[in-house]
């Protein structure tokens, strides 16, 4: 790879917005050097706040054991020739109809352009670039980088809305089961982060019982979560909450109050039946008028729909 002198103009990163998952970079390639340049090229580079982490393999067939066994992978830098001439290539075939894997981004490195000529290559194979290694210089390399990087960013920003929104439709055949209400604020909340944000943790409480001494007691129940809380769905996790700001929030005259703090987002609804909602969204370092509006939304409406739910088990007797 040959350096220059051009630097390469930084995004405007987030400010404080806490911990954040790396993108997960996989580096196919026999030549152990290319490993040991391209980490030491890309140690400082984040996009949104984000930095890389590297997995190196060696081989096709080391690659196909690591991408079988995990599918986080955000970009793949591939040589093409390895333990025979077409190891590269028949990796990304492998890749995408073997292994249905169209997430990752699939950059081909090859150091013998003969052998694979790019016209032919980009036309039969589902790869979304191809570089010489001689030509991929320290800028060249971080234009990909933001590229293909931003693609795979947005790719699944939109699988995380597709996935809200087969909830919402799962869940509207029986809008007024319990089970339902739940799903339906869950899809809402995976659509809403997807749509609004870059974050893939937020948590959607519900507040019963708050007195004014913030007492860490008081019961507080996540409906619906996103990322690493949404195995604590029905659950709590309190200890990551602002118990300040919360309380401060709750105190407030207004139905709908929100902060924005350390990069973390915290919204309170208050209900006409005494019950609080607490939107939590970690990742977030502003919000202009439209989005904190439909953030509000969310809350309002969610919250009027549990409480109807729950008016009408009440009045029906029924558990469910």
């Amino acid at each position: 790879m040959v350096e220059d002198s051009f630097v390469f103009a930084e995004e405007a990163e987030p400010e404080n917005i806490g911990p954040v998952e790396p993108f997960q970079i996989l580096i196919v390639d026999d030549d152990e050097e290319i490993h040991v340049i391209t980490k030491m090229a890309l140690s400082d580079f984040k996009l949104d706040g984000r930095p890389l982490a590297f997995t190196s393999v060696y081989s096709g067939a080391q690659a196909r054991e690591i991408l079988a066994a995990r599918d986080d992978f955000a970009m793949m830098l591939l040589d093409v020739v390895m333990e025979d001439d077409h190891a590269g290539l028949d990796l990304v075939k492998w890749t995408r109809e073997i292994l249905k894997n169209r997430m990752v981004r699939i950059v081909l490195r090859t150091g013998q352009p003969g052998q694979a000529p790019e016209e032919e290559v980009i036309a039969k194979y589902e790869i979304d670039d191809y570089k010489e290694k001689t030509e991929l210089t320290y800028r060249k390399l971080m234009t990909l980088m933001y590229s293909s990087l931003r693609a795979f960013r947005d790719l699944q920003a939109i699988e995380r809305y597709k996935v809200g929104l087969e909830r919402i439709i799962e869940a509207s055949a029986e809008i007024f089961h319990a089970k339902s209400m739940h799903q339906l604020s869950q899809g809402i909340l995976e659509q809403l982060v997807a749509l609004l944000t870059r974050s893939n943790t937020a948590a959607y409480y519900r507040i019963d019982g708050f007195t004014a001494s913030g007492d860490d007691d008081q019961p507080m129940h996540i409906i619906a979560a996103t990322g690493e809380f949404i195995a604590q769905v029905g659950g709590s996790v309190r200890h990551v909450l602002n118990r300040d700001i919360v309380s401060n929030l709750l105190q407030q005259h207004e139905h709908v109050g929100f902060e924005i703090a350390d990069g973390t987002y915290y919204g309170v609804y208050k209900t006409s039946a005494k019950h609080f909602y607490l939107l939590y969204i970690r990742g977030i370092s502003n919000l202009n008028e439209t989005d904190r509006k439909l953030l509000d939304m969310f809350m309002n409406n969610t919250a009027i729909a549990f409480e109807h739910a729950e008016l009408f088990f009440n009045n029906t007797g029924s558990t469910e």
